[in-house]
């Protein structure tokens, strides 16, 4: 583009973003409360802008004014935008809402406590903002060492020079440290406020939960994953934003659990492009997997040379759901086979043996980690409902029984919520029922409270809800029922609904990566370095496509709550009114 087309498009941006930030009615009390008894007089504004191709260049400007501020800062990045050539893609302001003098010290001490990528401020290395670094910078830019619980100084010597300021040669003993409020015009010109509060700090707001939300982020997600099939069926593995470093490990279980996020997608969407990516996915799958007879199936890691319990599971689950979606019989043999593979290296007692070697299937090791376990008995109840031979099921129930008996609620384990759901399909016995309630309910407060994403956690409630439903639906009567404290489980649903959010690389964030076009628009793990792994976007996206299925229950259980608690409170009030009443009537 012409450099008159740029500077053109960055007016449009900037001018439907001001008019946003200045009508917000909360803008100038937001803003302005950190300059009363302070040093601090100027308000300060932060442009961002990007073309989506490398790390957002960020301007700022002090100025007496939040609007002379905001002309400041807008004045250098449309310049950067003309002399550099940038497509303005994304163009965002923060607004400084609060600051402090503190030590260098103390914000080490707050690094020190944070967990890593969670420390949620912007830190200035002067009084006067020249050298303020926004915490998307911080974080994203991997200026903070979390191992050394320090600012990195050569990274910041490095992004100061890159900016064109080599006056910063060390850290100060004192700082400020400061936040901010956001918003964002995106490459749409649809224009959001961002969160200022620290739990959801620099994100978009969203408001109430709704299904199109949930579609859109499915949509996106399970694109991005689609997209990074290439023409073999091998996905792009991973990559961590932060330096755009992609990984170059592999793991056919991660591979194959992957496949089935898409699948969802396609269930969701319908769209038709997404089928050859599928068939390829599965078809580099192929290739792991060894029969070495008519009987057996099993999926190998070929790196390590390993048959991994969860490796025949999850390609059980996954083939399956191949087959509700499209309909046939194709994977029914292959089923059969890694079924029955599942049951030789299940024991006596109903537990299971992980790790077999390859290629003389050699036990080699007792146990890997605990979700094999989970995921081999959803899988056998899946097996048994394609084919139908009790043994499946009869081995789904023997490994039900054997965590009931080891108190398996410990684990917080979503595959233990899912075997159980899938096994109640079909045997639907008080005590499998009310492990699977108790499964939820001895985890509610960890998972309420969860400070992470942790991703799994929704799949958790979900299959649990989707028990609940058919318990309330068969009209049956566990006993755990009674302790079962739905009000809570409701709650807590809608709660990971909303804080999982805070795992998506929309472009408020991603723009601040190495490369942003790479990663928005999908899910990430925070505290290991926004780390974007494709397992990890398949369980965001199984929590998030469960919840989207059965969203009009959902809303409806959450609003009665909603109303019950209103009316509740209501009639305390009134009761308090009444009991102070009497309080003045009896003495007076």
């Amino acid at each position: 583009m012409k450099k008159t087309e740029l500077l053109a498009e960055f007016d449009i941006k900037a001018a439907a973003l001001k008019k946003f930030v200045f009508d917000d009615p909360y803008i100038e009390e937001s803003t302005s409360d950190y300059k009363i008894n302070t040093l601090f007089k100027s308000s300060v504004v932060f442009i961002s802008v990007t073309d989506g191709n490398d790390r957002a260049a960020v301007f700022n400007c002090a100025a007496p004014t939040l609007e002379s501020a905001w002309d400041g800062a807008c004045a250098l990045a449309k310049k950067y935008v003309g002399d550099s050539k940038t497509f303005p893609l994304w163009l965002k302001t923060d607004i400084l809402n609060d600051c402090k003098i503190t030590d260098y010290s103390a914000v080490r001490q707050e690094i020190r406590k944070s967990r890593d990528f969670y420390y949620k401020k912007g830190i200035s290395f002067d009084v006067d903002f020249y050298t303020a670094l926004l915490e998307a910078q911080l974080n994203c830019g991997g200026l903070i060492d979390y191992n050394a619980k320090a600012l990195n100084l050569r990274r910041l010597r490095e992004h100061f020079s890159d900016a064109g300021n080599d006056m910063f040669v060390s850290i100060p003993e004192q700082v400020v440290t400061f936040t901010t409020i956001g918003y964002i015009c995106d490459e749409d010109m649809n224009t959001y406020k961002l969160y200022p509060d620290e739990e959801n700090y620099g994100r978009r707001v969203t408001g109430e939960i709704t299904s199109a939300l949930l579609q859109d982020v499915i949509a996106k997600s399970s694109a991005y994953l689609s997209a990074c099939v290439d023409e073999n069926g091998r996905f792009d593995y991973g990559v961590n934003p932060v330096i755009n470093d992609h990984f170059t490990s592999y793991n056919i279980l991660r591979h194959t659990g992957t496949v089935w996020s898409i699948i969802m997608q396609y269930q969701t969407t319908g769209d038709e492009t997404l089928v050859p990516k599928i068939d390829s996915a599965l078809e580099y799958m192929m290739n792991s997997v060894e029969q070495p007879d008519d009987d057996h199936a099993y999926l190998v890691e070929r790196k390590a040379d390993e048959i991994k319990l969860g490796g025949n599971a999850i390609m059980i689950i996954t083939l399956s759901t191949y087959m509700d979606v499209f309909g046939g019989d194709k994977y029914k043999e292959l089923i059969r086979k890694a079924a029955n593979s599942i049951l030789d290296m299940q024991e006596e007692d109903g537990s299971y043996f992980h790790v077999l070697s390859f290629p003389d299937y050699a036990r080699k090791d007792r146990d890997r980690i605990v979700y094999y376990d989970g995921e081999a008995t959803f899988a056998l109840a899946r097996a048994y409902g394609i084919i139908g031979d009790e043994k499946y099921l009869d081995g789904a129930r023997k490994a039900l029984d054997y965590f009931i008996a080891n108190g398996y609620t410990r684990y917080a384990d979503h595959w233990i919520a899912y075997s159980i759901n899938e096994v109640t399909l079909h045997d639907p016995q008080e005590r499998y029922l009310n492990f699977g309630l108790k499964n939820a309910n001895d985890n509610l407060n960890r998972i309420f409270n969860q400070d992470t994403t942790f991703h799994t956690f929704l799949e958790l409630l979900m299959a649990t809800f989707e028990l609940y439903s058919r318990i309330k639906e068969q009209k049956l009567s566990p006993s755990y029922l009674s302790k079962f404290n739905f009000d809570y489980f409701m709650r807590t649903i809608f709660r990971r609904i909303h804080y999982m959010l805070n795992g998506f690389l929309y472009p408020e964030i991603a723009m601040y990566m190495k490369y942003p076009l790479g990663t928005v628009n999908t899910f990430c793990v925070r505290h290991d370095s926004y780390r974007v792994r494709i397992d990890d976007v398949q369980h965001y996206i199984g929590g998030y496509f469960s919840a989207y299925k059965h969203f009009d229950e959902l809303k409806e259980y959450y609003d009665k709550l909603v109303q019950q608690a209103v009316v509740r409170e209501e009639d305390k009030q009134a009761d308090d009114r009444a009991e102070f009443v009497k309080w003045i009537l009896d003495n007076i």
